[in-house]
């Protein structure tokens, strides 16, 4: 007897991870160079904006400051603007803190967001989480 365990072998869902993690619909162009792992957490923050979702966003948040609170004020300030078209404009950091400015089409204000490596320890991993306090934030 053949046992397989821990394989998707016999998964019938198909279903593309974008669709699943919602980032599928975002209307979003992409400019300098991002890494895959600074444009994937881009890419979920802006999906949880749009969703009005402050607690998927909290998710994506660096420990620091309140960042429950946080994500609260941002979907309440960002989330109509979110459901419009956006452009990121990526820019490179120091050492490894990039930093993204989101414009959403037909909306004033453009919103700055700073990224940390997930883990401080291995810093080129190319995991990020986004600071949302209202210092990094704007």
């Amino acid at each position: 007897m053949l046992l397989v365990g821990g394989c998707d072998f016999f998964s019938t869902d198909k279903t593309p991870e974008r669709q699943k993690n919602g980032t599928d619909p975002l209307e979003l162009t992409v400019s300098g160079r991002p890494t895959p792992g600074s444009l994937a957490v881009t890419e979920h923050v802006l999906a949880r904006l749009r969703a009005r979702d402050a607690e998927g966003l909290a998710d994506f948040a660096a420990e620091e400051g309140d960042p429950r609170a946080d994500a609260r004020r941002l979907v309440e300030q960002w989330g109509a603007a979110a459901q419009r078209p956006a452009t990121a404009e990526f820019h490179p950091g120091e050492k490894y803190d990039p930093s993204v400015t989101v414009k959403f089409a037909g909306a004033g204000p453009e919103l700055s967001l700073l990224l940390v490596p997930e883990d401080e320890d291995d810093p080129g991993a190319d995991v990020y989480v986004v600071l949302l306090g209202e210092e990094f934030t704007r």
